[in-house]
């Protein structure tokens, strides 16, 4: 008859394999609090995100218009509706010019639910004004009363804040025509840059650290300082920033100088996490290769690098996704508050999306705190597509030795 082996079998106490257990199990309680604290974190965000409003059209009747009708018909039958001729809303929506004014002061969404019907799309102007502003759950359980309360020119809607066009559009002093795409458009120019100065220096001195530098003094004291510099706060690199590129260089507030701050950030972190690559990989590979006859250059870069870049490329992309959450250097070197047009070259003004969120965040309307809301989703997306990017990276080349 088959038994289960015993603690007492094996000559174990009872009560210590006992207190092991508890132990064992009391640890995962912190990992589950963590957990249901960033649960409880996205979903505040993505409740406060999403709203019920009523608005008053300053220019127009506050109509909405049924689902499949185009953003330019839609403007059309707004300017008709305003008192514009057919002549005068054609020029609108042909001239260049205007046409682009036109669509950067006016707000064209599919709402969720409106006073008319679900799903219908909704006009709102840079001047319309917000009547009232309620929470998801308050305006649903009111809503058949603020549906007969509406009056001339106002408009009852289930708000969105994160829709298709918030991607897409510029900021605005208005919250009903914020959006998030100049922030976007800034963060892509600084962090290729930042990659761009950040991926030789950081790769090459783990190269130089780890495959030519001799075990010494010299060597602790560089491994010392890299491993001190990684863990620096990020404002010490905005004052450095500050010195040297804004004012030392005359850079300026430029996408330049910010794009070096957040290179000199990153730095540190990749070439540790390229370091560790590189010692994972084994030394018989080395030998191998020098009892080839192969040259201490050609082993480091047909032989140890090639088999070390899955880990670097992973480093370099979770090193990416701090520097993109980084705002307190680039509030010192000067990223803008506002900046209604996306950057143009190197030393263009520019905001990024933390900056962006912080703004924001900052200002006295409460409907900016909800715009904010849907500015953290798309930035905590941003940062998940390049999480999963390294995590499929590191499973999809990694190497067992």
């Amino acid at each position: 008859m088959n038994r289960t082996p015993t603690p007492e079998a094996f000559g174990q106490d009872p009560w210590k394999a006992r207190i092991d257990r508890v132990f064992a199990r009391a640890l995962v309680l912190p990992l589950l609090l963590a957990l249901g604290l960033l649960a409880l974190l996205l979903g505040d965000t993505l409740y406060r995100s999403v709203s019920v409003q009523v608005v008053r059209a300053d220019m127009g009747p506050g109509h909405t218009y049924p689902f499949g009708l185009s953003a330019e018909t839609i403007l059309r039958q707004e300017l008709l509706a305003q008192g514009y001729t057919e002549e005068e809303a054609a020029f609108m929506l042909q001239d260049p010019k205007e046409r682009n004014a036109l669509f950067l002061q006016n707000r064209v969404e599919l709402m969720w639910n409106t006073h008319e019907g679900p799903f219908r799309y909704v006009v709102t102007n840079v001047y319309d004004e917000r009547v009232a502003d309620f929470s998801l759950a308050e305006g649903l359980r009111r809503w058949n009363e603020l549906k007969a309360n509406l009056q001339e020119g106002e408009r009852l809607v289930l708000n969105p804040w994160l829709d298709q066009t918030f991607l897409t559009r510029p900021p605005s002093r208005s919250p009903l025509t914020a959006g998030i795409g100049v922030a976007i458009w800034g963060t892509v120019w600084v962090l290729s840059l930042a990659l761009f100065f950040a991926i030789p220096v950081g790769i090459g001195t783990a190269i130089l650290l780890e495959e030519y530098l001799r075990e010494g003094r010299l060597s602790r004291i560089l491994e010392v300082n890299l491993r001190n510099l990684a863990g620096v706060p990020s404002i010490v690199y905005g004052l450095l920033g500050l010195a040297l590129f804004v004012r030392g260089m005359g850079l300026g507030p430029s996408v330049l100088a910010a794009a070096l701050t957040l290179g000199l950030l990153g730095i540190p972190v990749i070439v540790v996490t390229a370091r560790e690559a590189l010692r994972a990989v084994p030394d018989s590979l080395r030998l191998a290769a020098f009892a080839l006859g192969a040259t201490q250059r050609q082993v480091v870069f047909r032989v140890v690098v090639p088999a070390a870049l899955p880990g670097m490329v992973t480093g370099v992309i979770l090193s990416a996704a701090r520097l993109m959450g980084e705002a307190a250097p680039l509030l010192l070197v000067g990223a803008a508050a506002y900046v209604p047009f996306a950057p143009t070259g190197p030393l263009s003004q520019y905001t990024v999306v933390p900056v962006q969120i912080y703004l924001w965040i900052s200002q006295n309307q409460p409907e900016f705190a909800r715009v904010a809301a849907a500015g953290i989703l798309v930035m905590l997306l941003l940062l998940s597509v390049l999480y999963l990017m390294a995590l499929y990276l590191r499973n999809r080349f990694r190497r067992e030795w």
